[in-house]
């Protein structure tokens, strides 16, 4: 049982659009509205792409960031929840979560696109 839930998290975690994906079409089948589908992929996919770019940046420039992303997600969550206070002048936690996460995939997502892109882009240079 563990070594079956190994793999499916290395491989949610190597190819997070697959888990988008499977969780989007899972939700359309099961709830018929799109919208909702797509914000139960992005809830389930964030913490992957966070993941996909942390080992990225491992691989191609062999040293860990984990203390640099930690910071920027700590960071990025201290921004918006200001920005939130200043414009509503309260400060609900769920909206500001919900704001936080939507963002992060957003940055997580395209940083892992521009990671697998230059990844591709050095591993020809190196082999020409």
């Amino acid at each position: 049982m563990g070594d079956w839930l190994a793999s499916v998290m290395a491989t949610f975690v190597t190819a997070p659009l697959l888990l988008f994906f499977l969780v989007y079409f899972g939700a359309r089948l099961v709830g018929k509205r799109k919208r909702a589908a797509f914000y139960a992929a992005v809830n389930a996919a964030t913490v992957f792409f966070i993941a996909a770019v942390y080992f990225l940046l491992a691989v191609l420039f062999e040293k860990s960031y984990f203390v640099p992303l930690l910071l920027f997600l700590l960071g990025l969550h201290a921004m918006i929840a200001l920005g939130y206070w200043r414009k509503k002048a309260d400060f609900r936690f769920g909206a500001v979560f919900r704001l936080f996460w939507r963002a992060s995939f957003l940055i997580f997502a395209s940083l892992y696109a521009g990671l697998i892109l230059y990844g591709m882009a050095m591993r020809v240079a190196i082999s020409l």
